[in-house]
């Protein structure tokens, strides 16, 4: 079976966040999908997507020509869902689990796709109450994103605690960073992806599965990064979605330069070398239980130093490339990660000050949300 790569010239963008739907009194997600999407146009439909569960909306960007473009387009289309959802009694929550939704009471959405994955998976679909944030980044053929994908493996520790946004799943501070990796971590061909020996390899992969009936279409790969061949992109997917811009445009432009950095090493010839698999991982674990505060060893040196150095490492590879692509300035806020903790730190910051109740730290959290919808912190 065939899988042509539609090349893409330019390392353009698309970028795609999933949203809780949550009630605006109460904080509880509620199925409510198919009301938000009855309010979009057209137009604006084309952008928006159901996923695994009623309780969630994603949208997804057009294709961006930069990061400005980008963002730019994301502040706007959270406006317009935010919109959608007030006139339904409802809010967006923008962090990488529900803290307090039961599995139980998960409702799929009533699309012969979505049943089939909730029937292929039952608890493991239950549990997914998930929500991340996707990037995709054109490269120019089949090979170099092949390429481009084995090398990208290096960084899905660091992504992962940069990132970790979901410290709070099912009533519980679950001790993990980030619980949503925990998860969908649970599907099967999702985590770490295999090395590919070339697009033929990858080709015969999707033709096995498929003829194996483990998966129905290529979209049932779910590593945390793979090529996608419709789009022209190598997709990176280790990410929590976040509530700053200011963050999420740091994650996309250092997702644009690291590809364009290993699309750049492709084209000069430099030879992939070999990672260990053991160390990523044991480094993609402890990104998702420790987040940023563990020591790892680099799958490629077999160095052993902080996830914080190994991150400013990952950065570093990045940085000639974001300068040609003007975009240094937005890995600025890297540091301030590291400095002053990711997402999952700050939730329990809160959840400290509110004493542990956690439907409190879900109310300020929505709060927040509205705030940073209406006034994007890139923007201040």
């Amino acid at each position: 079976m065939r899988y042509p790569f539609n090349p893409s010239p330019r390392p353009t963008l698309g970028i795609e966040e999933e949203y809780q739907i949550c009630d605006r009194r109460s904080g509880e997600l509620v199925p409510k999908v198919d009301e938000l999407m009855g309010h979009a146009d057209p137009q604006m439909a084309r952008f928006l997507s159901y996923d695994l569960i009623r309780g969630l909306i994603e949208t997804h960007t057009r294709v961006a020509q930069d990061v400005a473009e980008g963002i730019a387009d994301i502040v706007d289309k959270r406006r317009l869902i935010q919109q959608y959802a007030e006139a339904e009694g409802c809010t967006l929550g923008i962090t990488g689990c529900h803290p307090l939704a039961d599995p139980k009471e998960t409702q799929f959405v009533d699309s012969e796709a979505y049943q089939w994955v909730r029937r292929q998976l039952r608890y493991v679909a239950q549990r997914n109450i998930t929500f991340g944030l996707h990037v995709h980044v054109g490269v120019d053929g089949a090979e170099r994103a092949v390429y481009v994908a084995n090398r990208l493996r290096r960084w899905i520790g660091p992504l992962i605690a940069l990132a970790a946004n979901s410290p709070f799943f099912d009533g519980l501070d679950t001790g993990w960073d980030s619980s949503r990796s925990i998860a969908f971590g649970a599907f099967p061909r999702s985590g770490v992806p295999p090395r590919l020996e070339s697009w033929s390899h990858y080709e015969a992969l999707l033709t096995g599965l498929t003829e194996a009936r483990a998966i129905e279409k290529a979209r049932h790969i779910w590593w945390n990064i793979r090529p996608h061949p419709e789009y022209g992109t190598v997709e990176l997917r280790a990410c929590d979605v976040q509530m700053s811009m200011r963050r999420t445009a740091a994650i996309v432009a250092l997702s644009q330069a690291l590809v364009v950095a290993y699309a750049d090493r492709h084209r000069a010839g430099e030879p992939e070398p070999p990672l260990e698999r053991a160390y990523l991982e044991d480094g993609r674990f402890k990104a998702m239980r420790f987040g940023l505060d563990a020591d790892v060893a680099d799958a490629e040196t077999g160095e052993v130093l902080p996830l914080r150095e190994q991150v400013r490492a990952m950065v570093e590879l990045a940085g000639d490339a974001a300068a040609r692509l003007g975009t240094e300035p937005y890995l600025a806020a890297v540091e301030e990660i590291l400095d002053k903790g990711n997402g999952a730190s700050y939730q329990r910051r809160v959840a400290r000050q509110l004493q542990g109740d956690l439907r409190a730290v879900q109310l300020r959290l929505l709060a927040e949300a509205r705030e940073q919808i209406d006034a994007p912190d890139h923007d201040r």
